[in-house]
């Protein structure tokens, strides 16, 4: 049988990356992530899988692939699938976002996990802090410019430029032909020549089949959206205009804004506090010394929530939150020194601002993607809420971690493939017209059916 892909998510929906490559009877699985749109449709935030019930109600709604030989004893119980030793050899990721590792725990921790270096950093934070989808795996790590082999497989992983540090696409050569797999990528964060990278490498290559996110395609944005560098500079100009505090909600792992919002303060004399979950995180990142990050304690300060008792006690924190106590900032801080601080809440610590009694005339900015559902304009008018509530000014200020829809083609025109497959898109046939010009076919997936490689 030759070489062949199975996309069992990432197909015809933002996220969701599930893939499975097969050559000679060794199988590895690429990325396997949860779709932002899981299950939307049978669970909300009333009613939830049972994980009493492993991944059997997963199962019911083809939310996962019911792939012999992948998942853990437990993720099988009360389901048909029975367990045995695993048929799966590895399971590869690209980067950490939940919509390429969110499903992991369900496999069987006897199956190796191929990552970055960075990734297993940020795996080790999380694990620390509360869980990571990782733990109970092998962890094999990985560079750019390295390779390893998973059978007749040769993994050639570069890195691209992404919304979080450690992100990787992937040049495949199987025993018959070259897959190019992009990951997540854009160009205009603080390290887009990253991905220029991969496209030299996959465009040398000359691959038989490109595998590409296309998460903007049809959207219809054009070149529209900020550079993380534009985001700096406004957040400057907003942070150097405040008269009083300044908050803002933002993905804890996107070591690019921390940046950001950590040079606005440097140069508007203010001070970055973020969670514990973030300084973790920051913590661990600092052993990557390729990385730029603000040392905690130095650079950027702690928040400390009050938990069950009015004070601080150590006994009210979990041990890796008790090292940051001593070391934080308190609300009753951030009251006295409204002007002098920029804080990071993420929406559901909004109760703290009830502490912290701000003075009215702050800012507000909203760091993340604007909402795109019902659910999200839902979760968006609460903040806003919140936000009108103290009193304060309300700014969206946001660069995309994926490319525009002119940059994604422009990359599959680079790269050559003889074949397009688009995954993490919603408008896969939006390829069609612009490849075929080009003299390429496009693959438009289908969920479960197999793609030959080299064919």
């Amino acid at each position: 049988m030759p070489p062949r892909l199975t996309c069992y998510g990432g197909v015809g929906e933002i996220g969701g990356n599930k893939f499975l490559l097969e050559d000679k009877g060794v199988k590895v699985v690429l990325d396997f992530g949860t779709g932002f749109a899981d299950g939307a449709d049978y669970f909300d935030g009333n009613i939830s899988p049972r994980t009493v019930n492993g991944a059997g109600d997963l199962f019911e709604f083809g939310l996962l692939p019911e792939i012999p030989g992948l998942y853990s004893e437990r993720a099988l119980q009360n389901t048909r699938l029975r367990y045995g030793e695993p048929e799966v050899d590895a399971i590869v990721l690209s980067h950490y976002h939940s919509d390429h590792t969110g499903r992991i725990a369900y496999t069987d921790p006897k199956i190796p996990v191929y990552c970055g270096e960075t990734t297993s950093l940020i795996h080790e934070a999380y694990s620390d802090s509360k869980s990571s989808p990782l733990d109970g795996h092998e962890i094999r790590k990985f560079r750019t410019g390295e390779r390893f082999r998973v059978g007749p497989m040769e993994f050639v992983p570069v890195h691209v430029d992404h919304s979080i540090p450690g992100a990787y696409g992937f040049v495949v050569r199987t025993s018959e032909g070259t897959l190019a797999y992009t990951g997540d990528f854009r160009f205009h964060g603080r390290a887009g020549k990253m991905t220029l990278d991969f496209i030299e490498a996959a465009s040398k290559e000359r691959p038989d089949v490109l595998l590409t996110e296309g998460t903007r395609v049809g959207q219809g944005d054009g070149k529209s959206g900020m550079s993380e560098r534009a985001v700096l500079e406004e957040a400057r100009r907003l942070v150097g205009g405040a008269k009083a505090l300044v908050f803002s909600s933002f993905r804890g792992n996107d070591v690019d804004r921390v940046n950001t919002f950590f040079d606005a303060c440097q140069s508007t004399g203010r001070r970055l506090v973020v969670s514990m979950k973030i300084a973790v995180i920051l913590e661990k990142l600092a052993a990557d010394r390729k990385l730029k990050v603000p040392r905690v304690g130095k650079d950027v300060d702690v928040y400390v929530k009050r938990k069950r008792t009015g004070g601080i006690e150590d006994s009210d924190y979990f041990k890796w939150e008790r090292e940051f106590l001593s070391r934080g900032v308190t609300a009753a801080d951030v009251r006295k020194g409204q002007k002098d601080y920029f804080l990071h809440l993420e929406s559901w610590d909004f109760p703290e601002l009830i502490d912290i009694k701000p003075d009215s005339g702050g800012t507000y900015i909203h760091s993340a993607t604007e909402a795109y559902n019902e659910e999200g304009e839902k979760e968006e008018g609460v903040i806003k809420n919140w936000v009108r509530h103290v009193g304060f000014r309300y700014a969206q200020l946001h660069a995309s971690g994926h490319a525009p829809e002119e940059e994604v083609f422009s990359l599959v025109d680079r790269v050559g493939a003889a074949r397009v497959v688009p995954i993490h898109t919603e408008h896969p046939d939006a390829f069609a017209p612009k490849a075929s010009r080009r003299e390429r076919r496009v693959a438009v997936p289908a969920k479960g059916r197999p793609i030959v490689i080299g064919a």
